[in-house]
């Protein structure tokens, strides 16, 4: 069923989508385990000063940006934030509403802020209506669903794997009676009814919930933070999308989802239209923060600046060595490798630690023997420029992938809904034996070796040595070198832990676009691993 274009004016629909995109672009990417990383949590709102992100957060999320005034106040009376500090940050703030002078800046650290509260969704509205908790059946229904359409090959089976987010939940949730049985009778009929591209259920959605093209962005955003998790992992499938110059939909979708239950909610409980056209116009208002917002960032931008002037303090008039150093270690900038660093640093006043993140200046990916599934071994917000692979010949590479598929298959029939109580039932007690073998590390055979990685394609003695001047030059390292270079990698599961080490030469020439005439750079064979 597709909408017609006359429906809705062209300008309109325009708006809507553009609405929808900027929502979208709002949300903080979450990265998974194998790749996570710490993201900023206004990453979406980074062309905003702070005291607007409040005020947009504080309506779609109810969420504070700042911390309580207490703490603040507690910061200015133990002299760790300065009159100067707070004077500095109210001449820079160029909000309307600030206060007039120090002295109203600092009677407003007397009283706390308000706590912001996100407005309501047609769900919240319809809870206090009805007294059922549809904010809490919609996470049940959509978490079930997106924990396996999102699955990535731990579940033995998901519904419709390959499928588009939302092409995937309409056939899911045709079939769901959950929210039938809550109270949302024709739910199943709704869904099947709603067309079948997420951005014309967009546009159908926004058409009956009568969202003005100025309302739109908000209230898109307010629906994508009720989902959470879900669609911050969907900003990460995009974000992985565009590191390739490709585009991703998922989020856009996740959208349509929302506000396919929006409207099935409105016109199930009429009663709440009213207080709905009332969020709308909320929605609507332009974001304009309140004063109580303003001064939050003025005593935050205080915060930042007093801590500013302590560090500068701290790093001024750096210590130089007046020799060189026998030896230089660096090592992963990883709490567990600050023991080590200590440690050597203890033994010899000529030796110097580094923190370093390893991997950086080797991006790579590598395929792991049996496997062309490429790993990304570098920073997860990079893209890797070369791939390695750890591949035997080719007879004894396609013998471990027959193994590996046919021990995958085997876990998978043991493990599967049907075959799994019939396996117990006939294969159960011939398994005790094998069962207290493995529980007492008996008969185990240990790992077999893999093959040295290698780079795909190769690299020439020219890239050699650029590369390895990137890294030092990423580390600082371009003058005053040890005679002996040591760069330490965090162990990993998958590639062993290894020291790579770098001998030089007595030059202290800077390192360029290649090293120096003079040093030479040797390094143990194989590839690093990522910290």
């Amino acid at each position: 069923m597709f909408l017609k274009k006359t429906q809705i004016a062209p300008a309109r629909v325009s708006g809507l989508l553009t609405a929808a995109e900027a929502a979208a672009r709002a949300i903080p990417p979450a990265f998974p385990l194998d790749a996570t990383v710490a993201v900023n949590p206004f990453l979406g709102q980074t062309g905003e000063d702070l005291a607007t992100a409040a005020a947009r957060l504080a309506r779609t999320s109810g969420a504070p940006v700042t911390r309580a005034r207490s703490d603040y106040a507690a910061r200015v009376s133990a002299g760790d934030i300065a009159e100067a500090d707070l004077e500095a940050a109210l001449a820079a703030a160029p909000w309307a509403g600030k206060p007039a002078d120090l002295a109203g800046l600092k009677a407003a650290l007397a009283t706390e802020s308000p706590a912001p509260r996100a407005l309501p969704t047609v769900a919240d509205l319809a809870a206090e209506a009805s007294g059922t908790d549809w904010p809490g059946v919609i996470a049940r229904c959509f978490g079930l669903w997106a924990g396996g359409h999102f699955d990535r090959g731990q579940a033995l089976w998901t519904p419709a794997p390959g499928k588009p987010a939302y092409a995937a939940w309409r056939d899911w949730a045709t079939n769901d009676l959950t929210p039938e049985i809550a109270g949302l009778s024709g739910f199943c009929a709704h869904v099947a009814a709603a067309p079948d591209v997420a951005e014309r259920a967009i546009l159908r959605a926004s058409e009956r919930l009568s969202l003005t093209e100025a309302a739109a962005e908000t209230a898109y955003h307010r629906l994508l933070m009720d989902i959470g998790g879900w669609a911050q992992h969907a900003r990460w499938m995009l974000w992985q999308a565009e590191l390739d110059c490709a585009s991703d939909t998922t989020l856009g979708e996740l959208l349509a989802v929302r506000l396919i239950w929006e409207e099935a909610l409105l016109a199930r409980h009429p009663e709440v239209a009213d207080r709905w056209q009332t969020t709308v116009a909320a929605h609507a208002a332009p974001l304009v923060p309140s004063s109580d917002q303003v001064i939050d960032a003025i005593l935050q931008d205080a915060a930042e600046r007093a801590h500013q002037r302590r560090l500068a303090e701290t790093l001024a008039g750096p210590a130089t060595r007046s020799e060189r150093p026998a030896l230089q270690a660096a090592f992963c900038i990883d709490v567990r490798s600050e023991v080590f660093r200590r440690a050597l640093e203890a033994q010899d006043p000529g030796i110097e630690t580094i923190g370093f993140a390893g991997f950086f200046g080797l991006p790579l990916a590598h395929r792991p023997s049996g496997s062309d599934e490429a790993l990304a071994h570098l920073p997860a917000l990079l893209k890797p420029a070369l791939v390695s692979n750890s591949h035997a010949a080719p007879e004894a590479e396609e013998a471990m992938r027959i193994s590996a598929r046919a021990t995958r298959a085997w876990g998978r029939f043991r493990q599967a809904a049907v075959s799994s109580f019939a396996f117990v039932e006939a294969a159960g007690p011939a398994y005790g034996v094998k069962l207290v073998g493995d529980a007492l590390g008996l008969g185990a055979k240990p790992a077999a070796p893999q093959p040295m990685p290698k780079i795909e394609g190769g690299l020439d003695a020219a890239q050699k040595a650029a590369t390895a001047a990137s890294v030092l030059r990423a580390m600082s390292m371009t003058a005053g070198h040890a005679r002996v270079i040591l760069r330490t990698m965090a162990e990993q599961q998958d590639h062993p832990g290894m020291v790579r080490r770098w001998r030089t030469t007595p030059t202290r020439a800077p390192i360029t676009a290649a090293p120096a005439a003079g040093r030479r750079a040797r390094s143990r064979p194989g590839l690093s691993p990522p910290c």
